[in-house]
């Protein structure tokens, strides 16, 4: 390949599926209302182009009907929401019946009506050229789109006998703005990756800790927030959150530095996510401090999780460049019991966590409803 596509981290491949699916959408519909708009100009404009108009029955009109199909298709699936058919569906769709429109409209122009041939050849390159950009998934779909109509096509004028030396003065343009087409469709495609790269990598700047990977507490809240509505909403989706605070963990900086503190940090956050389900959001509050909330989970399921992640700082010392150190973490666990507030909830666990703190570290303690919930209840 002339171009060298952009690799894109397996985590964010499915994001990249929906931002190429959107662009996909986009250029279905862009593209139908364009196809539509040159066929209709060329349709209507015989007289002014000096060709005899064919009769309404004619293969010239007939061969029209499957790409005005497609359109059609495509504009009920943008604006009608049905058939539900991916875009890249509706885009193959669209590109092979032009192609395969264009290609008999040439047959038909050069064995019948050679003075409207040249006209024939220029909408041949125009489609060629559009079909081509419409290759939104590179060559594998210039194969779909346009190799399978162009090899029908070379095996039909095989079979009538109609020599290349004949074929090669109409069809020398078209095949130069199908290379034209190729490069700039590689360069937009690995253009649009690139775009998609940057913009994921901001995002990630902006909701991401750098030190630990965790999310940051900016991009923490509104998660927070959706599911205590969700929870308030429903009596089916108890909703619990965990604070964790690393123990003495300033001994750790004072006596080794704060490099080897920031290893510890990173491997905290590691045992800390395997040691939650997929649903489970996990974020680094401030400093040694961690918040993870678990939906759909009874407080006496958070308090296993709490107590997994607490066995999983406790039991393997962390490796570090200084050694092996033991570090083990202090938790409060929270019931959502009708807050109205994240601030409100976390707070309640924060309290716990001091309370485990004062109680010895290295355990999880649970903490009660607020009078003002509890009476309400």
């Amino acid at each position: 390949m002339l171009f060298t596509q952009p690799d894109i981290p397996r985590e964010w491949q499915p994001a990249y599926r929906d931002y190429r699916q959107r662009l996909e959408a986009l250029l279905a519909i862009l593209g139908a209302w364009l196809i539509l708009f040159t066929m209709l100009a060329y349709q209507l404009s015989y007289s002014i182009r000096g060709v005899s108009t064919p009769g309404i029955w004619s293969l010239e009109y007939l061969v029209r009907i499957p790409v005005y199909a497609s359109l059609l298709m495509t504009f009920l699936s943008h604006y009608a929401g049905w058939p539900r058919w991916q875009p890249k569906i509706l885009i193959r769709a669209m590109s092979m019946s032009l192609m395969g429109m264009i290609l008999i409209l040439f047959v038909i122009y050069f064995y019948w009506k050679r003075e409207g041939l040249h006209q024939i050849t220029d909408g041949l390159m125009i489609s060629l050229f559009g079909v081509t950009l419409m290759s939104t998934r590179g060559f594998r779909d210039w194969m779909i789109q346009i190799g399978v109509p162009l090899a029908l096509f070379a095996g039909a004028a095989f079979y009538l006998r109609v020599p290349l030396s004949d074929l090669m003065p109409f069809l020398f343009g078209p095949m130069i703005m199908v290379i034209i087409g190729f490069l700039t469709s590689e360069a937009l495609r690995n253009l649009s990756i690139n775009q998609f790269l940057t913009k994921q990598s901001l995002r990630q700047l902006a909701t991401t800790d750098q030190l630990t990977g965790l999310m940051n507490r900016h991009a923490f809240l509104p998660l927070i927030r959706h599911e205590m509505n969700r929870s308030r909403r429903s009596k089916r989706y108890p909703l619990s959150v965990i604070v964790a605070d690393l123990d003495h963990f300033k001994h750790i900086n004072d006596q080794y530095g704060h490099d080897v503190g920031d290893q510890v940090l990173r491997e905290t956050a590691v045992r800390v996510t395997a040691s939650l389900r997929q649903q489970d959001v996990v974020c680094r509050w401030g400093g040694e401090e961690i918040l993870i909330m678990v939906p759909e989970t009874t407080v006496e399921n958070a308090m296993t999780v709490a107590d997994k992640i607490r066995r999983a700082l406790a039991d393997t010392p962390i490796p570090t460049d200084r050694g092996l150190i033991r570090q083990t973490i202090s938790l409060g666990v929270a019931r959502f019991h009708g807050e109205q507030h994240p601030e409100n909830l976390i707070k309640r666990a924060d309290e716990a966590l001091y309370q485990a703190k004062d109680t010895g570290r290295n355990r999880a303690i649970l903490a009660p409803a607020s009078k003002a919930v509890t009476t309400s209840d």
